[in-house]
C-alpha cells in the first residue's frame, strides 16, 4: 500500500528536490505540495497519510496551534534546521510524530516515512539528539516525569531510552529479546505512567524533565 504524503514547503526549489527524491520509492505518493498558509486546506482535500513539513513553512514557534491541527488529520514529519531541532521538542509534545534535521540523510527520511505509517517514530537523527540536553525544564513537565520514572519498571525505562533513541517496535523487540506484543505492553504502560497520548509526548516530556539522562546514568551504572 503506498503513503500519501502532503508536501509543506515555502522554497518551490527546495520542494522540488524533496519531491524528485520521494517519487524514487514505489511505496511514497507524493499528493500534492502547499506553503505553509494553504497547508491545512490542501490536507482537508487531499487527505494524506503523512505531511512533511520543511520549517520555516510552519515555523516552530509561532506556528504551533496550526501543527497541532495537522497532527489531528496526519502523521506531521517536521524538518528543521540544526540548530533549531532543540526549540522543537514543543511539537513533539502536541502531536508531531518525528523531528528531523536538515542535515538527514535521503535514507533516514525514508526510513522515517515508512516507520511514521507503520505506527512506529523516529523522533530525530542522532547528530542533533544532544541539542534537547539543555532545553529548560518547567516545574509541571519535571514533577510529571518525575512522579511517572518512579512507577516506570527497568525494562519500561529501556524502553523509554530506545524510542528516544529512535528504534522502532521491532528493533527494540529485537534489543530487548521480547517479543512484539510485549513491547507495545511496555509502551502501553510508559504512555499511562508518564500521562501522555503518544510516544513522541513521552520522549518530549523525557528530554524535557532530565528523565533521559538519568536513565542513560542508570543504564550506564549497570553495565559492565
Amino acid at each position: 500500500m503506498r503513503q500519501r504524503v502532503l508536501l509543506c514547503c515555502e522554497k518551490p526549489i527546495i520542494a522540488a528536490g524533496f519531491s524528485a527524491l520521494l517519487r524514487q520509492e514505489p511505496d511514497i505518493e507524493i499528493i500534492g505540495e502547499a506553503t505553509g498558509e494553504r497547508v491545512l486546506g490542501a490536507t482537508e482535500r487531499l487527505s494524506p497519510d503523512a505531511i512533511l513539513v520543511v520549517a520555516p513553512a510552519l515555523t516552530i514557534i509561532k506556528h504551533q496551534r496550526e501543527l497541532a491541527t495537522l497532527a489531528k488529520l496526519a502523521k506531521v514529519i517536521l524538518i528543521a534546521k540544526t540548530e533549531n531541532v532543540h526549540r522543537s521538542i514543543e511539537v513533539l509534545r502536541i502531536g508531531v510524530s518525528a523531528v528531523l534535521s536538515l542535515d538527514t540523510s535521503s535514507a533516514q527520511l525514508i526510513h522515517a516515512l515508512r516507520l511514521v505509517s507503520t505506527g512506529d517514530l523516529l523522533i530525530l537523527p542522532e547528530d542533533a539528539r544532544d541539542a534537547f540536553r539543555p532545553f529548560p525544564t518547567s516545574p509541571q513537565s519535571a514533577d510529571s516525569a518525575s512522579a511517572g520514572a518512579n512507577l516506570l519498571t527497568s525494562r519500561e525505562k529501556q524502553v523509554v531510552l530506545l524510542l528516544a533513541r529512535g528504534s522502532s517496535n521491532a528493533e527494540i523487540a529485537k534489543e530487548l529479546s521480547v517479543s512484539m506484543t510485549t513491547i507495545r505492553s511496555h509502551v502501553h504502560n510508559v504512555l499511562r505512567k508518564l500521562d501522555v497520548g503518544t510516544r513522541a509526548q513521552a520522549v518530549a516530556i523525557a528530554y524535557e524533565s532530565g528523565l533521559i539522562t538519568e536513565i542513560e546514568t542508570e543504564d550506564n551504572a549497570r553495565r559492565p
